[in-house]
């Protein structure tokens, strides 16, 4: 890939054949702050190729693009798509506008970059329209998928603590994956009798958070929290601690996304378990159950 420096950069800014200057932040960043004369093209648009079209027709321009700071893709992935759509005089500022600024070179925009959200303090209620769980559940020739409904639920921010309860409705159970009806009946039947959760008698589940650790060095997007608390399934409590991504929405409410294993088998779902039974079969089934949480607050 062709780069450029900031002091090559510089000087062509400053000569009589300036080149095409793009950054290719979102627009937020942009408005925030900019290279003087720079033009914006966010790279992670589907529009990108449009957009540059308008400020660069000529495939054969010179063109300079960066982004925020050497840490990010942003600039070298804009530079590949470009080359592939057949311009021919790209470079990539790698520095970025930070490089820019940390040389103490003129920048432009309004100065005030977006701030991370922040969770709001004091006590946060479940959407259960927007949160949900998904189950998987196998055996050796091959699995079951399926939703469970939450019934309701909250999360307390106090400072760098949290705690909460979420309850689940296991009389909601469904599954997504076998479209005969018949049998998308009997296997539903099957999970809500005493074979597996016994839901007449034990009709919800609950998590109870008992804290949570964040890693404050974890990247956006990237697991960033540890959550510890416990399990009550089937009249059964137990410890259960998982990873996972906690993020503030706009507003100040929480999202919260985790994926992980239980071992049915500690929270007494013997059913078809190797450990507890001989000579299964085919109706051996496997004792971990995979878990998707995808929590959001009103």
């Amino acid at each position: 890939m062709n780069t450029i420096t900031r002091g090559e950069l510089n000087e062509l800014l400053a000569g009589p054949k300036a080149p095409i200057l793009i950054d290719v932040t979102p627009e937020d960043y942009f408005q925030a702050g900019h290279l003087p004369g720079a033009k914006n093209c966010c790279v992670y648009e589907v529009s990108f190729l449009d957009a540059v079209a308008n400020v660069a027709p000529d495939k054969e321009a010179a063109i300079v693009l960066y982004g925020s700071s050497d840490h990010s893709l942003a600039s070298c992935t804009a530079q590949e798509k470009l080359t592939k759509a057949g311009y021919t005089h790209t470079r990539d500022y790698r520095g970025g506008l930070e490089d820019w600024r940390c040389a103490g070179l003129a920048v432009e925009g309004a100065g005030q970059p977006p701030r991370a959200e922040a969770p709001r303090q004091g006590r946060h209620e479940i959407d259960t329209a927007k949160s949900r769980v998904l189950w998987t559940g196998r055996n050796m020739s091959g699995e079951h998928t399926g939703t469970i409904g939450i019934q309701g639920g909250w999360i307390e921010v106090a400072g760098e603590r949290a705690s909460g309860e979420i309850t689940l409705d296991m009389n909601s159970i469904a599954n997504l994956d076998i479209a005969d009806g018949a049998l998308n009946r009997i296997l539903i039947a099957h999970l809500k009798s005493d074979d597996f959760f016994d839901t007449a008698q034990h009709p919800t589940a609950a998590f109870a958070l008992r804290y949570v650790t964040i890693n404050r060095h974890a990247r956006p997007g990237s697991v960033n929290a540890d959550i510890a608390g416990s399990f009550t399934l089937k009249g059964v409590t137990g410890d259960l601690g998982f990873p996972a991504i906690i993020e503030a929405l706009p507003g100040g409410g929480l999202s919260a996304e985790a994926h992980f294993d239980i071992d049915r088998t500690r929270w007494n779902v013997l059913y078809g378990s190797g450990k507890f039974y001989e000579c299964l079969g085919k109706h051996l089934v496997h004792d971990l159950i995979s878990l998707s949480l995808h929590i959001r607050t009103r």
